[in-house]
This record gives C-alpha cells, sequence and structure tokens, in this order.
C-alpha cells in the first residue's frame, strides 16, 4: 500500500486529497480514529471530520492492485 496522506483533521474540518490518475473512492483504504465522511470530486477526495466533540487521526493509503 502506497500512502496518499496522513494528517489530523479538526472538529468539523475538511482534508483534501488531490487525485492522482484514475484513482476512484474504491481504490482507497483510510485509517481513521474517529468518524469521517469520504466525498469524491472530480480533481481531489474530500474527508470530513464528522465527530462533533474532537479532532481525528486519518492515514489515507491506496490498495495494491
Amino acid at each position: 500500500m502506497s500512502v496518499l496522506k496522513e494528517s489530523g483533521i479538526p472538529i468539523g474540518r475538511m482534508l483534501f486529497v488531490p487525485k492522482d490518475g484514475k484513482l476512484t473512492k474504491d481504490d482507497l483504504v483510510i485509517e481513521a480514529n474517529g468518524q469521517y465522511q469520504l466525498m469524491e470530486k472530480p480533481d481531489c477526495f474530500v474527508i470530513k471530520n464528522t465527530e462533533c466533540c474532537r479532532s481525528i487521526l486519518v492515514k489515507i493509503m491506496t490498495k495494491d492492485a
């Protein structure tokens, strides 16, 4: 697996991960220590912290082919 990004996301904030090639959200593996929402846009993936009271740590990786 290749790590795309590893970051903390504050309460109610979003993390933007640029798309590389033909990646889709099905190609991603996400490890997080809280609740999040994953959205796919034409140019990036958006991970939103949906926890009500705390920041979360997120690690975004790609699946091996």
